[in-house]
This record gives structure tokens, sequence and C-alpha cells, in this order.
């Protein structure tokens, strides 16, 4: 279980970081803002707009008056508070997690057709992850066959829901996004491809291990399946608005407006709400059973919870009167 543990870390202390980086002034400049929100703050105190959707960088969008922290000392040295890259390398997260989750995929195929013997007898001995838990499993001095359980077929269908919501962000980061001068954080970079790293394994880990994996409730996934298209759609409609007011914005040389349409009639950040239930989705697929995948939905609640709350006062706070009283930041008519 040393694999599944490790990711589960990793996802913890993702959380925890966006948690006391969000707390303190210091820690908020320079890792918590990026994009606009950095260049917001050298001219005037302000809050994000808008974050990308992305649940690798997920609390990188946050912010407050930059005014809070006026005269206290920073901890973070300039040289590497300046340590920066283009925000369009949101692109190289996408690139990146494609290839990490399409390998995964071919490893589980190699596996699962090992399984029934009937196809590649010989492939269980060729698939890294396999080999990975043997090695495992030998430092624990315990057997293998008492530890290790043949990974469930449905994994293959949780695996291929993650690698089209990953190439899909691929293509939206490539072709839906203008070129702007916006800049994050080179920490907020290495978490994206941390992120996109580990969170193939994450959708599949828990069931290399025993106990093994039942089928899955019919019913769970065919809820998956709708609520997996439902959420994929509406945030790729979400994008698609902001996309074209970003647009329009840099070609007339306007201000942000307030997004309107869709999803955005009840929440400030719909394409968050969205990312969030392409998660649980894949989730339910596996029949509730991918335990780590759940604390990858945890890192995801908390780093979207915290920039879509900056983005819902920042609305606030801009445009008064004109943001729509009943918009909620991210749970409709809730929160």
């Amino acid at each position: 279980m040393y694999l599944a543990y490790f990711i589960r870390s990793v996802y913890a202390l993702f959380a925890l970081l966006a948690l006391v980086f969000e707390a303190f002034p210091w820690t908020r400049d320079t890792f918590v803002k990026y994009g606009k929100t950095r260049e917001e703050a050298k001219e005037e105190p302000a809050e994000p707009v808008q974050g990308a959707s992305d649940s690798s960088t997920a609390s990188i969008a946050g912010n407050r008056n930059s005014g809070e922290h006026s005269g206290s000392a920073s901890i973070v040295p300039q040289w590497f508070a300046q340590m920066t890259v283009p925000k369009h390398t949101f692109s190289h997260f996408y690139i990146f997690g494609t290839i990490c989750s399409a390998l995964v995929t071919l490893d589980i195929i190699n596996w699962v057709k090992g399984q029934s013997g009937s196809q590649l007898p010989e492939a269980t001995a060729k698939c890294f992850i396999q080999l990975y838990i043997s090695w495992e499993q030998r430092i624990l001095d315990s057997d293998l066959a008492t530890v290790v359980a043949f990974p469930h077929k449905i994994t293959v269908l949780a695996l291929t829901m993650c690698n089209m919501h990953i190439m899909l962000r691929l293509k939206e980061s490539v072709y839906d996004q203008p070129a702007t001068k916006a800049r994050m954080h080179i920490s907020q970079y290495a978490v994206g491809i941390i992120y996109y790293a580990v969170t193939p394994l994450a959708v599949v880990v828990d069931s290399f291990y025993r106990p093994a994996w039942k089928s899955p409730p019919v019913w769970a996934v065919i809820a998956g399946l709708a609520t997996y298209t439902y959420a994929s759609v509406h945030q790729w409609r979400c994008h698609h608005i902001l996309y074209n007011l970003r647009t329009q914005s840099l070609r007339e040389d306007s201000g942000y407006v307030v997004p309107t349409g869709d999803l955005f009639a009840y929440v400030a950040c719909p394409h968050f709400l969205c990312e969030i239930l392409v998660y649980v989705a894949i989730w339910m697929v596996t029949g509730f059973q991918a335990t780590t995948l759940l604390w990858n939905i945890g890192w995801i609640i908390t780093g979207l919870g915290i920039t879509a709350s900056e983005s819902h006062r920042w609305y606030k706070r801009t445009f008064g009167d004109k943001y729509p009283r009943n918009r909620r930041a991210l749970v409709p008519f809730i929160w």
C-alpha cells in the first residue's frame, strides 16, 4: 500500500499548503496569486476575477487586499518570489498528464489481459506497476499473492474517463485560451506537474491491493457516466464563455465584465464546480472503491474552494449592484 499512501500524502500536503499560504499575506502574494492577480497587485489591491479550473494549481488563484501586510517583513526571499513562468505553460500540465495517463492505461490493459490468459498470458511480467508492487512486497518480506489483487476491468473505463478529461483540457489550453502576459510562480508549475504525474495512478491504485475490487453496481456506473457527461459539457461551455469575454476584452482593450450564461447564472466559478464533478463521477464509476481518488477530490475542493471564494468576493466588490445577488461562489443556492 506504499504507493497509495504516497499519493494520498501528496494530495494532503497540497491541501495543507494551500490553506497555510492563503492564511498569511506574505506567502499568499508569492504562492497563491498567479496570472492577472500578480499583475493587478502591482497597481492596486485586488482579488481574482477568475482562475483556471485546474485542480493541480487550484489554490493558486486566491488573493486578498495586498495592503493587508503593508510594513510587514516578507519571509520569502525576493529572488525566489520573482521566479515565475508564463501562465500559458498550463498546457505543459496537460501534455505531461496525457502521457502519464496513457502509460498507466496501457499498463493496466496489459495487466487485465494477462489475468485472462487468453491473449497475453505473459503480460503481467511486463507491467511496470506490478513490478513496483513486487519490489514493495519484497522489501516488506510478505507474500505477494496475499497482498496484490488483479485490477478490476472497471479500472480501464475509469482511466479512459481520466484520459478524455485531460486531453480535453489540453485542447482548451492550446486552442481556446488567448495569449496574455500573465505569469505564475515556479512552485505552482511544479505542483501542476506533480499533480498530473500521480492523478492517473490515484484513479486505480487501490485496485492493486487486496481486498480485490468488486464489480460496481450498474446504477453507479450509469450515474457516474451521466455526471461525467453533464460536467464535461458544461465545463466546456463555461470555458468558451470566458474565452470569448477575454478575447473581446483584449481586442477592445476593455476591462473585465461579469460572465453570464449557462451555470454562471448560479455560481461565480461553474467551471470549478464541473471540475470537481468530473472526478466525483470517475469515483462513482469505480463503485466508490477508489479511496485514494477521494483524497484527490479533497484537494480539488480545498483549492478550488479557496479560488472560488476569492473570485466571488472580487466580483461583488468590483461590480457592486451589477453583480447578481443570488449568485453563489461554488455551490448553487448554498455557497
